[in-house]
């Protein structure tokens, strides 16, 4: 496997729709849980972020801008390079960007089965679990520091 290559990319565009299949595949087909057209629709403002090997799309996430702080969603590694740290580079990825654009925090509502991986790159639990997308969940926040 060559280094992975992160980038932000554009709504709409193949790599887009490329970063789409692989949310489905790993997030929502495992929950019986198919991506609208309306779904979708809403993400044309988010940030659209994605890693490469080998020009294959291997990672994805997008983050929301939010005041002083956003949003990272739909953070998904393809299942041959799950448990290679490419989460945890994806991860910092997120975070240099929102950094970069002035954001003081990043926060996300992580599955059940994430809450120690998300615990081990610093985010700290707020709240309760609750259920979203049929399953459990937990209100995570880093505060951010410059790099």
């Amino acid at each position: 496997m060559n280094a992975v290559c992160f980038k932000v990319i554009d709504h709409g565009t193949p790599e887009y729709q490329a970063s789409v299949a692989l949310r489905q595949e790993v997030l929502r087909t495992p929950l019986g849980l198919v991506f609208t057209t309306e779904e979708l629709a809403k993400e044309k403002d988010h940030i659209h972020l994605v890693g490469f090997s080998d020009d294959k799309l291997i990672a994805t996430a997008s983050l929301v801008p939010e005041l002083f702080t956003c949003k990272m969603r739909q953070v998904a590694v393809s299942t041959s390079m799950q448990g290679l740290g490419m989460g945890s580079k994806l991860v910092d990825f997120c975070e240099s960007h929102a950094i970069e654009n002035g954001h003081q925090s990043i926060h996300c509502h992580a599955r059940e089965y994430a809450v120690p991986f998300y615990t081990k790159k610093g985010y700290i639990p707020e709240g309760e679990y609750f259920i979203e997308v049929n399953i459990s969940h937990l209100h995570m926040r880093k505060v951010l520091s410059a790099l």
